[in-house]
Formats: C-alpha cells, sequence, structure tokens
C-alpha cells in the first residue's frame, strides 16, 4: 500500500509540474504565425513583414522603407472569432489564426480561402485598410 501512494504522490507531482511549464508558455495556436512572410513583386518573393512573439503580445517589424528590419512597428494580439468576422465579414466556420493591430492583421486560413474578390493560394495574408493582400511565409 505504501508503494502506491507513492507512486501516486509521483505522478501527482509530475502532472503539476507538467501543468506549470504549460501554464508559462502561454503560446496559443497564434505562436505559428511567428516568421518572416513576402510578397510577390515581378514574379520575385520581396521580404515585407516579421512577427516576433514578446512576452504575451506580439510585435510586427517591416521593410516597407529600408533594406533591413524596422524597429517594433506595432504590438499585435490574437484574434477572436467575433473579430475575425468584423475585419473579413466572413460568417463561415474558416478555421482560422490570426494576430492583428488596429491598423494590420496577419491570417492563416486553409488555402484556397476565397471571400469577395480575393483568394489565397498560400493560405497566408495581410488585412490592412486597402483590404487583403496575399503573403508567402519564408
Amino acid at each position: 500500500m505504501n508503494t502506491r501512494l507513492k507512486w501516486l504522490a509521483t505522478l501527482m507531482s509530475s502532472a503539476v509540474l507538467l501543468a506549470a511549464c504549460g501554464a508559462g508558455a502561454g503560446a496559443g495556436p497564434e505562436a505559428e504565425l511567428v516568421g518572416v512572410y513576402a510578397v510577390k513583386r515581378d514574379g520575385e518573393l520581396k521580404e515585407l513583414i516579421k512577427i516576433e512573439r514578446q512576452g504575451d503580445r506580439y510585435v510586427m517589424r517591416d521593410k516597407v522603407r529600408t533594406a533591413d528590419w524596422s524597429e517594433p512597428k506595432m504590438q499585435m494580439q490574437p484574434v477572436t472569432r467575433a473579430q475575425w468576422t468584423k475585419i473579413t465579414t466572413d460568417t463561415g466556420n474558416t478555421a482560422f489564426v490570426g494576430v492583428a493591430s488596429e491598423q494590420l492583421g496577419i491570417f492563416k486560413v486553409p488555402s484556397g480561402w476565397a471571400k469577395n474578390d480575393f483568394r489565397t493560394e498560400t493560405g497566408y495574408f495581410l488585412f490592412y485598410s486597402h483590404g487583403p493582400v496575399e503573403v508567402y511565409r519564408l
């Protein structure tokens, strides 16, 4: 009986330790958006933005005006289903992952997803004031 109690205590300790490690990570599915994204110009890919994780937030850097990455330009938060519907007007049950600020959002959706005149073959797109733009994850 004593062996069973020790085994149970060890098992519970392990479970508590694993839960604590997972709780500190705090990374949801949007963590898969961390990386570099490019747009296609004249048939070539040009790096445009980089999404980084800093603590519990995501930040965006760009190469819009320079050849090097800018300082962090904006903080981004995970996008909820309600925000997705407001941003894209998509009322379907589309699988998506996204992070966004007030000015820009980046999303991963199933390849071939379409809404109105926009279609993404890569499954990644930016959404900003001029609408959606397909991007390529590098």
